[in-house]
């Protein structure tokens, strides 16, 4: 991405189309964080240790 910025030669773009390019970032990038995510949010809650007292 960086090296991009200063090269015109180089591109970002995948697929020649700008729709199918979006297509691609999204099945690569969106699709993969929002499962981990959803993931994560069904985990039950961390255990709190019998040790633990929190500071009052």
């Amino acid at each position: 991405v960086a090296m991009s910025s200063f090269d015109p030669d180089l591109s970002l773009e995948v697929l020649d189309h700008p729709i199918l390019d979006f297509f691609y970032y999204m099945l690569t990038e969106i699709l993969p964080s929002a499962l981990v995510l959803f993931i994560l949010r069904k985990l039950p809650p961390k255990r709190v240790s019998a040790q633990y007292h929190p500071i009052r």
